[in-house]
């Protein structure tokens, strides 16, 4: 009958838990999910081409170019190379201009090295016409925790100089071309140099980095069919406050500079592009510079381009092709540009070959005001739960061999004295009782540090399966950011290893549930029959481990909750 009601109040108790965490994990984590988008948009034309009024240019391949390397010296001390590439004329062939116009081309993220990265785009811009020079980012001071946006727009300033003193370039036909990151840099420069003649901005975020990332990892989620509920990390990673760890620069702010750049302004993206709202992007960018009196923006889509405008893979590889006519496009702007304020351009305002679409809503409000918003609420908060419930398993774990070798040495000391006490008793010769028997006598020694009866099994069995748990949960957070890497997956895996967590999560509460309840019963008993039940831990040495076992669990509870896992 006992054993019955506590399989009762175990199963009572388990029900009360998984409901309580269920309804915990709401106020645990934030409550904003990334929404769907309903974004259109209109293209004025199937073709991508852009052209002045009364203007020809000349087409890729026109001229041969040739390369120099330069040194340009920044602020900090810091030497970067610079690689300049400059049209010349063929023998007998299309004529040069005196001075062609110029165009300084900056890096997404990472990528420090000029010799990596745009030899194609800057070597075909220049068969055009169009000098190029592509310089050496500064990683002086550039890692995932730290960028500092201005002091990198001030960096490429230095390299501007060089292209706008460059023998044979136009230095008031100078402009400037960036990729993903690098768009937020270029509105800084042009906002703050009126040299600057025009702005090409490719896959340009136009929103804070956190924005991006909200929308690149819930994008990613869709298109690799990541099951309920882990497509909520999206939130519970991009709203946490990411203050004293990083990085630094999740919250920059570009449309500010964006308002103050008066120069006629390129974006463009390729339909492939699963990381960049391209939709909302340019038309928030476009609309905060007609704002402010700059309506000489154009925005171009390319078919099966991705983030960096090839084709052939949605993954950034290596020797794919670029988009077909984009660089003759990207010649024909910075050709035409300066000449457009006057001119006009022939066409239209907004094309692409194939029609855009965004998958989830860049919600900055919402975003906003929900960084920060949960109990748990920042990074540094984040890795101390997850951190703390495995060290703090590993610690009860490790000390098990600890408290049994202590309280093996306690019940043969103690066990040793009352031997030695009852050899010594008066009376101990004539009862004939020389040896008094060890369980006799070490009864009451062994009760003293140690646990219950049904106790040490409870304690294994909730500890194991928390611990395991926890280790599979991360294990499915790190394979589901290592297919968002590849960008593939095995969907039937991830929905069988996320089944496996939930179901052992309600194991963990099981568990837990039995080890509370049977701890709660030793300790009435106890309390009822102190000198024939024993507590449900004692010594001070079980009390302490048994402390650090409870913190290390319920941060794994708290874990779960974070993620999710509890919800019905």
């Amino acid at each position: 009958m006992r054993k019955k009601k506590g399989l009762l109040a175990t199963a009572i108790t388990t029900v009360i838990l998984l409901v309580a965490f269920s309804l915990l994990g709401y106020v645990i984590a934030p409550h904003w999910v990334p929404q769907d988008s309903t974004a259109t948009i209109d293209l004025g034309s199937t073709s991508t081409a852009i052209a002045s009024n009364n203007t020809t240019n000349d087409t890729v391949g026109t001229y041969d170019v040739t390369e120099a390397t330069v040194p340009v010296d920044l602020d900090d001390g810091t030497t970067i190379d610079a690689i300049v590439r400059m049209p010349v004329a063929h023998a007998g062939g299309q004529r040069l201009a005196a001075s062609v116009p110029g165009c300084m081309l900056i890096t997404g993220a990472g990528l420090g090295k000029a010799t990596e990265v745009y030899g194609d785009i800057a070597w075909s811009m220049a068969s055009a016409g169009v000098a190029t020079i592509v310089p050496d980012k500064n990683m002086t001071d550039y890692s995932w925790q730290h960028r500092d946006y201005v002091k990198m727009a001030h960096d490429y300033e230095k390299t501007l100089d060089v292209l706008e003193a460059w023998p044979g370039v136009d230095p008031e036909g100078v402009g400037l071309y960036a990729e993903s990151e690098g768009a937020w840099i270029t509105p800084i420069i042009a906002s703050e140099r009126s040299d600057v003649s025009f702005s090409i901005m490719t896959s340009a975020p136009v929103c804070t980095p956190r924005q991006q990332m909200t929308y690149a990892i819930d994008d990613y989620f869709r298109v690799l069919d990541v099951p309920f509920p882990t497509n909520q990390i999206t939130s519970r990673i991009t709203t946490l406050e990411m203050s004293g760890i990083g990085p630094n620069y999740a919250d920059f702010d570009v449309t500010p500079y964006l308002a103050r750049q008066t120069q006629p302004t390129l974006f463009v993206y390729g339909t492939n592009d699963l990381s960049m709202p391209t939709i909302q992007a340019p038309e928030h960018a476009r609309r905060i510079m007609a704002d402010n009196g700059n309506t000489n923006t154009l925005v171009r889509y390319y078919r099966g381009a991705n983030h960096q405008m090839r084709v052939g893979d949605a993954k950034a590889k290596k020797d794919l092709p670029l988009a077909d006519n984009f660089i003759q496009d990207m010649a024909d702007f910075a050709q035409d540009a300066k000449i457009s304020e006057t001119l006009g351009w022939s066409t239209p305002d907004v094309a692409g070959n194939d029609t855009p679409w965004q998958a989830t809503d860049v919600d900055t409000d919402q975003l906003v005001s929900s960084v920060g918003s949960g109990l748990v609420g920042s990074v540094r908060g984040l890795l101390i739960l997850q951190g703390g419930a495995i060290v703090m398993q590993l610690i009860t774990l490790l000390g098990v061999p600890v408290l049994h070798s202590l309280r093996r040495r306690r019940i043969r000391k103690e066990t040793a004295l009352a031997q030695l006490e009852a050899n010594s008793s008066p009376d101990s010769a004539a009862t004939g009782n020389i040896i008094v028997k060890h369980e006799m006598l070490s009864r009451e020694a062994r009760r003293r540090p140690g646990f219950a009866e049904g106790m040490s099994g409870r304690l294994w069995a909730c500890g194991l399966a928390t611990f395991l748990t926890t280790l599979l949960w991360l294990g499915y957070v790190a394979y589901t950011a290592y297919s968002v890497f590849k960008l593939s997956t095995n969907h039937t895996l991830l929905v069988v290893w996320q089944g496996a967590a939930r179901l052992l999560v309600v194991v963990c509460t099981a568990a837990f549930a039995s080890l509370v309840v049977h701890m709660v019963r030793t300790e009435i008993a106890h309390r009822r029959k102190p000198l024939d039940e024993r507590p449900s831990v004692s010594g001070a040495g079980h009390i302490a481990w048994t402390v650090v076992y409870f913190i290390g669990v319920v941060f794994s509870f708290i874990m779960f909750m974070y993620w999710g896992l509890f919800l019905v």
